[in-house]
């Protein structure tokens, strides 16, 4: 299988798999809330909320492993891939040590002293605390070796441990239901022990089918450490800020709102981790030829796939966006069976940034191969914390509590011209190309689209009405994209693959 057919093949499988973890998730959540109640639920997205930030981290650190792999595999017979594996394992276990340390004293002492919480609901969230901190340690110990599996591409096995996990969750959330014990801490056991068996899956797979890459043997190269910690942080940098601003804004949120607008926000976040788990997932099958590509001289294709898989990921986006903003009311009221206030508004504001985010899809790849992501990393740290002055502010003058996703969609605007000022100086990429190619086809797709919107506030918000307008928008968009947002050669290869299917059915 030739590369472009490879990215083809594991973007469907990808996608397939974000498909089915997306539909059972939301569903999950609707259990879970129903469950721990309102108050409970939004004391975990309070507190356990580390777990959700520390995977986070973990996704975003993959990139640390699967960038300097994927270079030592471009090398050929020149690269060291068991070295750099060992070297990036021992300083994820480092990491995870920090981070015990640091959930242990300073976790410890907001919730003594800060928490926004009843005085009895204080050894909860202390139990919660310390088992998102074990869990967060499994959830970093793991990234190693999914930074391993993606770098080899093997994204179906990715998908079925994905998958499983996500069955796995829901049949023992359902035990959850009928548990007569304190639910809030048993939905901790369980949260711990959904990482432990992601961390066993991917370590029993790299040791079958990758033994030489995975044997641990004490790298004494310290320049290797030094340039992986050097990268590691630059990413880790821009990570925290990233959780530092969310969870920034539920402890604001918090401080103004109570744990009741905290639920609100705590379900919007999953439906945003969602997202951007769908934006990642959809570039992710191309960032590996990307830093190959790179890294073996072939930069004008590494760039190449830039510009398409921006495109690409934004459309594709497009439609599941479209089904959201055309029935959100229905959508929620099917998922929860008591809806918190102003989560519409957390959804659908969110759902706005991570369409935004879709631009950028593949930039962050193309400066990460140079390894000179210092800049980058510094803007979108000072961009993105510099919402939470403004979050404070706007609470504090009467504003509603969904303005903290307005100032979100301003900095990732903000960060999305520096990503290509800065990408431009370091590779062949030219801006102009990019508006042409990727922005202007979006752009066009997107205002075909919009008048509809303005429909939907005429029709009658009945369920089956919705139904009908959604399906009529969803068609319509996806031939609005076909043959507005994909060039020639993809409606070419598009209509090929559907005459392939169609003789094989």
């Amino acid at each position: 299988m030739n590369d472009n057919k490879k990215i083809a093949a594991n973007t469907i499988i990808l996608y397939v798999r974000l498909l089915i973890v997306t539909a059972i998730g939301l569903y999950t959540t609707r259990i879970v809330l129903d469950a721990l109640g309102v108050e409970d639920y939004g004391l975990y997205s309070v507190v356990g909320g580390v777990v959700t930030m520390m995977n986070f981290i973990g996704v975003t650190m993959v990139a640390t492993s699967y960038r300097f792999i994927a270079v030592e595999m471009g090398k050929g017979a020149h690269g060291n891939v068991n070295g750099i594996f060992n070297s990036v394992f021992i300083i994820h276990a480092a990491l995870s040590l920090l981070l015990l340390i640091l959930g242990e004293t300073i976790g410890v002492w907001y919730i003594k002293t800060y928490l926004n919480v009843a005085v009895e609901k204080i050894p909860d969230a202390l139990f919660v605390l310390h088992l998102s901190i074990i869990a967060t340690m499994l959830s970093v110990l793991t990234v190693p070796y999914q930074g391993l599996i993606t770098a080899v591409e093997k994204f179906l096995y990715m998908s079925v441990i994905d998958i499983a996990k996500t069955f796995i969750k829901l049949g023992l959330v359902f035990m959850l239901m009928v548990y007569g014990g304190n639910k809030l801490r048993a939905y901790s056991v369980l949260m711990l022990s959904l990482n432990a068996f992601v961390l066993i899956s991917y370590f029993v797979f790299s040791w079958r089918n990758f033994k030489s890459a995975v044997l641990f043997s004490f790298n004494s190269k310290i320049n290797d450490y030094k340039q992986i910690f050097n990268f590691a942080w630059w990413i880790l940098f821009g990570a925290i800020a990233s959780i530092g601003s969310r969870q920034g804004a539920a402890i604001i949120i918090n401080l103004f709102f109570g744990t009741i607008l905290n639920a609100a926000f705590g379900v919007a976040s999953q439906v945003h981790n969602m997202v951007m788990n769908f934006v990642k997932n959809l570039n992710q099958a191309a960032v590996p030829q990307i830093m190959k590509s790179y890294s073996s001289g072939s930069q004008e294709r590494s760039i190449g796939l830039v510009y398409t898989v921006s495109r690409l990921t934004f459309l594709i986006m497009l439609i599941p966006s479209v089904i959201i903003f055309t029935s959100i009311d229905y959508i929620l009221e099917l998922w929860l069976k008591t809806v918190p206030a102003y989560t519409k508004e957390f959804i659908v504001l969110m759902m706005i940034n991570g369409l935004i985010n879709c631009f950028g899809a593949g930039i962050d790849a193309a400066i990460q191969a140079t390894g000179n992501i210092r800049k980058t990393h510094l803007w979108y740290a000072f961009i993105t914390l510099a919402t939470l002055p403004f979050t404070y502010l706007s609470f504090k003058y009467g504003l509603p509590p969904y303005y903290f996703t307005i100032w979100a969609i301003v900095a990732t605007l903000v960060n999305l011209v520096v990503q290509l000022k800065i990408v431009a100086s370091l590779t062949q990429f030219n801006i102009s190309r990019y508006l042409k190619s990727t922005v202007m086809p979006s752009a066009y797709v997107s205002f075909l689209i919009v008048p509809f919107f303005l429909i939907y506030q005429l029709i009658p918000k009945d369920g089956v009405y919705i139904l009908i307008f959604t399906f009529i928008v969803t068609v319509y968009s996806l031939i609005i994209i076909v043959f507005i947002g994909l060039n020639l050669s993809e409606r070419l290869i598009l209509e090929k693959r559907m005459k392939g299917m169609f003789k094989r059915a």
